[in-house]
């Protein structure tokens, strides 16, 4: 008596095409080249700064314009796909250091941030001084990189669209 013969392991058609299919080149790697080094540090900044993808979106100036959905599929993809973000790293670590400190400059400010600054008052004509004193109080609260210079500049935007707890 002879053994049963095994299916044979040839694939049909159909299966073929499927598996043809899955071989292609995920979605989120056809927009690679958009994405600069510089543009996945801004985001990663941003959104640790502001927690919002939104404001991201509406709020910083990449080197190209991507709408909201294209933020937040690379934000995913930096997130969860492990060769894209071990490429992003990559990359990232290759930037220039005055690189990183231009990029760091351009971070959105926290709501804590503007509220800490909301409260130096409108009527004051505040010196770097009295920001620098802001930042040494509260370093846990301000981005690393955050000057007096740069907190005295957005103070002065934020007093100008009213937006300082003294004014109405």
């Amino acid at each position: 008596v002879s053994a049963p013969v095994a299916p044979s392991p040839v694939p049909t058609a159909g299966l073929a095409k499927r598996m043809k299919k899955s071989k292609q080149p995920l979605q989120v790697t056809k927009d690679l080249g958009r994405w600069k080094p510089a543009d996945d540090l801004l985001l990663i900044n941003a959104v640790l700064q502001t927690n919002d993808l939104t404001s991201v979106h509406l709020g910083v100036k990449f080197s190209c314009r991507f709408n909201l959905r294209e933020i937040q599929e690379r934000w995913y993809a930096l997130l969860y796909d492990p060769i894209i973000s071990k490429l992003a790293c990559q990359a990232m670590r290759q930037l220039h250091p005055e690189a990183i400190a231009a990029i760091q400059s351009k971070v959105l400010f926290s709501k804590a941030e503007e509220r800490l600054l909301s409260q130096v008052g409108s009527s004051s004509q505040p010196s770097l001084d009295t920001f620098q004193e802001l930042l040494h109080k509260h370093p846990d609260v301000f981005y690393p990189s955050r000057t007096a210079k740069g907190l005295q500049l957005h103070w002065q935007l934020m007093k100008q669209y009213y937006l300082l707890a003294d004014q109405t």
